[in-house]
């Protein structure tokens, strides 16, 4: 493809131009609404040692668990029990707390013969098994490239009207769907997941300009030395092992949640995460 392009030249070098295509004006469009939001970043690394042998273990007797789908596992569970943190504010004096968690989570598929980043909704997540969200989660992941054609054209006309639309009434729509919390979960669900670990090895994450009101961004995993644990959970200062960390942002609006609020479910979350929050009831059930 590259001896296609018909290459320019400059003072500073040869160069080559590429079209903008229709569908970057909605990326641009979404990270101008991403930058009017107030949030808050929370950045750290969690221990996953144990959920990442835990998996290995698994595997070995013929039950394969995906780990982003072990992530999103554990965030929906302790956001259902901490509601708050997927709060909408609406209208002046109300804010809107869903009591199901709605995760939006980004999987890389071929679609029209190219890789790309494309979102995959997982409705009611606090209610489904960890079997249940790894299947669903590969399943989105394996899609045909022509069923996200497919797809792609029973909501075309929609997309096209979209993308033709000037730009100020385009953002203008994206906005009231934003600030909408019942349209707001229905196109976007209510806590969203990237796993920009996917696409690179090695430890790292990123702070994103998100959109949603609340969202996660998985990072990449770095095996480094670190402490043992005793069978009580202790840490075992006279035994140094490799170690598992995974880099890990938290993206939070901080129009409707407070630090404390934020901190309690942080501990928790990554309490559970280190754990291998219900990886052992897989093997007994």
């Amino acid at each position: 493809m590259s001896g296609k392009r018909k290459k320019k030249g400059s003072k500073l070098g040869s160069y080559y131009t590429v079209p903008f295509t229709r569908d970057r004006d909605i990326v641009v469009d979404f990270i101008s609404i991403g930058k009017k939001t107030m949030k808050v970043h929370a950045i750290g690394e969690i221990d996953v040692t144990r959920p990442k042998q835990k998996i290995e273990e698994l595997k070995s007797k013929g039950i394969k668990i995906s780990f982003s789908a072990f992530v999103m596992y554990v965030l929906a569970q302790t956001v259902a029990e901490h509601p708050y943190m997927q709060a909408i504010k609406w209208r002046r004096r109300r804010m809107v707390i869903f009591e199901d968690v709605d995760i939006t989570f980004i999987v890389e598929r071929e679609v029209a013969g190219k890789k790309m980043p494309t979102s995959a909704m997982f409705r009611n997540a606090n209610k489904k098994s960890l079997k249940e969200l790894t299947d669903e989660l590969w399943s989105a992941a394996s899609k045909s490239d022509n069923s996200m054609v497919d797809k792609d054209k029973e909501g075309g006309s929609a997309t096209d009207l979209l993308l033709r639309m000037p730009r100020f009434l385009r953002r203008f729509l994206m906005w009231r769907v934003y600030k909408n919390p019942f349209l707001h979960r229905k196109l976007n669900g209510t806590v969203g997941i990237t796993s920009v670990g996917m696409f690179a090895d090695g430890g790292g994450t990123a702070i994103p300009i998100a959109t949603g009101y609340f969202s996660v961004t998985v990072g990449g995993i770095d095996k480094r030395p670190g402490y043992a644990r005793k069978e009580n959970g202790e840490i075992n200062i006279e035994k140094i092992i490799p170690r598992d960390y995974l880099s890990i942002t938290f993206n939070i609006d901080h129009t409707t949640v407070d630090g404390g609020p934020a901190t309690r479910f942080l501990a928790k979350f990554r309490q559970r995460l280190s754990e291998g929050f219900g990886l052992d009831d897989i093997e007994s059930s």
